[in-house]
């Protein structure tokens, strides 16, 4: 087992007492009649402070981690976690990244995944949820299928994968994350000032 696995053996370890603790702060929140409670630390900042705990000991150092956990019916029905120290993500082919990334490029893709997120579909089920029909809806399935991020089943059942449904948390967290929503009036403004920035310019 290397070095790494090792961390993030200890780091599951570590979460899952993070977890324990959280719940019985807030436990012991809702059972309080003393006032107002300051409430648990946020999770991801507990989460950082283990995490900086386990960068490697040089000047220089980063850790990336992506996961999930999904609860249905009031059980853990799936999760996952992974880690890689950066020096070794950035030696990733640009190859494989875009790879992965294509099929998600696509917002009929995304539409089908978030639907089959729910459960399995048939072709005529997913063509009445998601707008698509005939041969559009058949490309698209055959790439995610491609992609292995969906699976065909019989009787023209689709399903996601274990894979899909990774890919499609993932990109859908680092959206929320990381594209801004911008307003029609935020546009507005931005043009105006812009063109305000170019008569001053003029003007001298």
């Amino acid at each position: 087992m290397s070095r790494l696995e090792d961390e993030l053996k200890e780091l599951r370890k570590e979460l899952s007492k993070i977890a324990k603790e959280v719940e019985k702060l807030k436990t012991r929140r809702e059972q309080t009649s003393l006032g107002p409670y300051p409430g648990p630390p946020e999770p991801s900042d507990s989460l950082i402070r283990v995490l900086a705990e386990r960068l490697p000991d040089k000047p220089d150092a980063g850790m990336a981690f992506f996961g999930g956990i999904q609860k249905k019916n009031g059980k853990i029905r799936s999760s996952y976690f992974s880690g890689h120290d950066v020096e070794s993500i950035l030696r990733c082919s640009p190859k494989r990244v875009a790879k992965l990334l294509s099929p998600l490029s696509s917002e009929q893709r995304i539409l089908i995944l978030k639907t089959l997120i729910k459960g399995d579909r048939s072709s005529s089920e997913l063509s009445r949820e998601t707008g698509l029909e005939g041969g559009q809806l058949y490309h698209h399935l055959k790439e995610l299928a491609l992609a292995e991020y969906i699976e065909p089943k019989e009787r023209g059942i689709y399903s996601l994968t274990e894979k899909g449904q990774m890919a499609l948390l993932t990109v859908l967290a680092m959206a929320c994350t990381l594209e801004k929503r911008i307003t029609p009036e935020e546009i507005e403004a931005t043009f105006w000032e812009t063109r305000k920035e170019e008569r001053t310019k003029q003007t001298d």
